[in-house]
């Protein structure tokens, strides 16, 4: 299910004096299968972008196409229930959007809405409630009783219970402590190696290089690198000239580099480093 963006410009408030454009001449193709991060400061147009992919915002010039609908100015809402469908989208915080009495009844909403029955809604909403981690003792209690890691993934599986072939996150381990986000990036990534394309919003310089395989990169509204994160990430000056960061173990490598070590290319991951260390004290080259 590709995803193609031509020429997408969007206003909030178009045509009043309070106009403000947040993307301006976007042109982007995400891959069916991909991990695409995308990258950019507050403002940069990276949510506004996202609202994009399920209809959320229409484009005030230019379009999108999924999966061969294409969305421009003139779509209209009605047109737009099969793409929600498709393409999954998960908040900030997901959690905030829990309403139903029971963990079950909440994560059976969405395909009960889509017209499931209600034992295949259930049936549903207890494979994805397995799905993200969710213990089967808590099905039948309000979601509202739960630890706020919990709630999260409740509201996770209710998306997903939709069945989306695209899952769109947007800051999705936001407010988590870090067993929380390390445990919903491992799931994730355990969603795209099922096959699933994922497109993830983020300020984590580490997940772009642990778990994407592909890197967008917003400023003012403009699309201003699309690229992998390992070419990404091998140009630190250029990241730091659009003050951004880079991946902890690309840091540390530089400092090895201050120091006398070389590298052919700037190590992303911890495991990768790793690898280069072990090699180079195997052949005796450690301080080459």
């Amino acid at each position: 299910m590709p995803i193609r963006v031509e020429k997408l410009s969007y206003s909030y408030q178009a045509g009043t004096p309070m106009e403000h454009k947040a993307l301006e001449d976007v042109s982007l193709e995400i891959t069916d299968g991909s991990y695409t991060a995308v990258i950019g400061h507050t403002g940069s147009g990276k949510s506004t972008l996202m609202q994009h992919l399920n209809g959320l915002l229409k484009p005030t010039e230019g379009f999108l196409e999924i999966n061969g609908r294409q969305i421009t100015p003139e779509t209209q809402n009605k047109e737009l229930g099969d793409l929600r469908k498709e393409v999954g989208f998960v908040f900030q915080f997901p959690e905030a959007q829990l309403f139903e009495e029971t963990v079950k009844k909440d994560i059976a909403f969405a395909p009960k809405n889509f017209g499931k029955s209600d034992e295949e809604a259930e049936a549903i909403a207890v494979r994805m409630a397995k799905m993200v981690d969710l213990p089967d003792e808590v099905l039948d209690k309000s979601p509202f009783e739960l630890s706020g890691g919990q709630m999260r993934r409740v509201a996770i599986a209710g998306i997903l219970a939709m069945e989306p072939k695209i899952l769109v996150l947007d800051e999705p381990t936001a407010g988590l402590d870090p067993m929380g986000r390390l445990e919903m990036m491992r799931l994730f990534s355990r969603l795209h190696k099922n096959g699933m394309t994922i497109i993830l919003v983020t300020h984590q310089m580490n997940d772009v290089a642990d778990y994407a395989d592909h890197a967008l990169v917003l400023e003012h509204g403009r699309l201003i690198a699309d690229t992998t994160p390992k070419a990404l990430f091998s140009k630190p000056e250029w990241l730091r000239e659009h003050h951004l960061d880079l991946p902890q173990t690309t840091k540390f490598a530089e400092k090895l580099m201050a120091s006398g070590m070389k590298f052919d290319s700037l190590p992303l991951t911890k495991k990768e480093l790793a690898q280069i260390l072990a090699d180079r004290i195997k052949g005796g080259s450690a301080d080459e």
